[in-house]
């Protein structure tokens, strides 16, 4: 069953913005733990890291400027959610004649 994600919402730093796309990217280190016995062509074995970084990527519809080194708290909630402190790694505003002001915005989170 698919989801819409119509009615999304996203606060950062006290700001609320209209969302118009979020792409969340979870990413881990593998750390290799295959033994030093392994067989000729036999599969190495792998383990997670430490920890997960989390990016979160936003398309908005607002005149809010966000700027690069910001930290602040960050919620999203809708059809998916989850909140946590964020710093701002990348942002961009821009707008066009006759068309909303549109940014962009990643996210790091701790």
């Amino acid at each position: 069953m698919s989801t819409s994600a119509q009615g999304l919402t996203f606060t950062f730093a006290g700001s609320a913005v209209t969302v118009t796309s979020v792409q969340v990217n979870d990413t881990q280190d593998l750390l290799d733990a295959t033994h030093l016995g392994v067989a000729p062509n036999a599969r190495r074995i792998f383990i997670g890291g430490f920890a997960t970084d989390r990016e979160v990527q936003i398309d908005y519809i607002s005149t809010t400027i966000l700027t690069a080194g910001q930290s602040g708290a960050m919620a999203i909630s809708g059809p998916f959610a989850f909140s946590g402190n964020a710093t701002v790694s990348n942002a961009s505003l821009g707008g066009s004649v006759g068309d909303f002001v549109r940014g962009s915005a990643t996210f790091r989170l701790a």
